[in-house]
């Protein structure tokens, strides 16, 4: 009887293998001349390895129905009835898991490229591949992980911008490190804010003021400034608040720009005084308001005002000031001043070997000729 129950058994273990190898084979490759010299390349390793060999050997048998079969008969014969529901379960996993889709060559730049090229300009090139490198779909999560990083180093608005789309991905972990981004630097920029309010609000407090007291609040209200310019640059404020947030930047200015002037007023009346270089500092504050008011007018559409502002810091900043000279041509642009832009431009024409620049550059001098 018992003779009988293990041929029954063998029989429908034997029946139960060659069904599985049926659905266990469409899971491989089917075997041709290309599968059969990747084979071989994957042997080459090996040659010295006799057992290494042997195992990935037996290995290379998965797309052999026979092979498939044998294995599974020999594996349930050794392990009755639990074999059959882990070979079960097998089966179901090897015909439903889906591996990601890896391209080897996404004509995209390489992240890693950048820790040893185009060090200077990386920005000026890397922005826009990113954005394609975080659009497409075959690339791996991890390069766009540090993709994201890559734009999270930079905070500029155009990097911060591209951050922003990842929020509608549909990747939870992508999605997520972009918001983390954002938030972190809104974060990191409110805790500023209420930092320098904090000590305005402290001093205030005092019935007199001693000149360190008021040197202290000056400088708060150029963090202040900068600050709420910051939240407005990088596109980290509700619309509703941007004109609050740029209102509040102009008084801070006006409370900044009174102090220094008082101070630099102070020091030419000393006879003692010679030139600025002695006094650099004191200039460098005067121009970085100066200028920053000039920026927030032109963002406002306000061009006189913003050429006023951007002259003076201009001439504060003398031979340093090449960086100003844009935001000055732009004023003059948009006053349809094309002349004096034209002027201006001729004058810096090493701004010509800019490649990010230089397409404005092209622009301006199209239309003011």
């Amino acid at each position: 009887m018992l003779e009988k129950y293990i041929a029954l058994y063998l029989i429908l273990t034997l029946l139960f293998s060659y069904i599985v190898s049926f659905y266990l084979q469409k899971r491989f490759p089917s075997q041709n001349d290309k599968n059969r010299e990747l084979d071989i390349q994957r042997l080459e390793p090996f040659k010295e390895k006799p057992f290494h060999r042997f195992l990935l050997k037996a290995s290379l048998y998965k797309t052999n129905r026979v092979m498939i079969t044998l294995f599974i008969f020999l594996f349930n014969m050794a392990i009755p009835l639990l074999g059959w529901i882990f070979t079960i379960w097998i089966a179901w996993y090897f015909t439903h898991i889906k591996y990601e889709k890896k391209v080897v060559f996404t004509n995209i730049l390489d992240l890693y490229e950048f820790k040893t090229h185009f060090l200077e300009v990386e920005r000026v090139f890397g922005e826009g591949s990113l954005l394609n490198l975080l659009d497409n779909e075959y690339v791996p999560k991890t390069k766009k992980l540090r993709a994201l990083a890559t734009l999270a180093s930079t905070s500029s608005p155009v990097s911060l911008a591209i951050i922003k789309q990842t929020l509608s991905s549909t990747d939870d972990e992508i999605r997520l490190y972009g918001y983390s981004i954002l938030n972190n630097l809104e974060k990191k920029i409110n805790t500023q804010i209420n930092t320098n309010l904090e000590v305005i609000n402290k001093i205030n407090k005092y019935a007199t003021k001693t000149k360190e007291d008021e040197a202290l609040i000056a400088k708060a209200a150029v963090n202040l400034a900068f600050s709420y310019w910051e939240l407005v640059y990088m596109e980290l404020s509700h619309e509703s608040l941007k004109n609050n947030f740029l209102n509040s930047s102009v008084h801070y200015i006006k409370i900044a720009k009174k102090f220094y002037l008082d101070e630099l007023h102070k020091l030419q009346k000393n006879p003692n005084y010679s030139t600025e270089e002695e006094n650099e500092e004191l200039y460098e504050t005067l121009e970085n308001l100066y200028m920053l008011k000039g920026k927030i007018f032109l963002y406002k559409g306000e061009y006189e005002k913003a050429q006023s502002e951007l002259t003076i810091a201009n001439e504060l900043a003398h031979e340093n000031a090449t960086y100003i000279i844009l935001y000055l041509a732009e004023a003059y642009y948009n006053l349809k001043k094309y002349n004096i832009t034209k002027s201006i431009l001729n004058q810096y024409k090493f701004l010509r070997f800019n490649a990010k620049i230089y397409p404005i550059i092209q622009q301006w001098e199209t239309q003011s000729a």
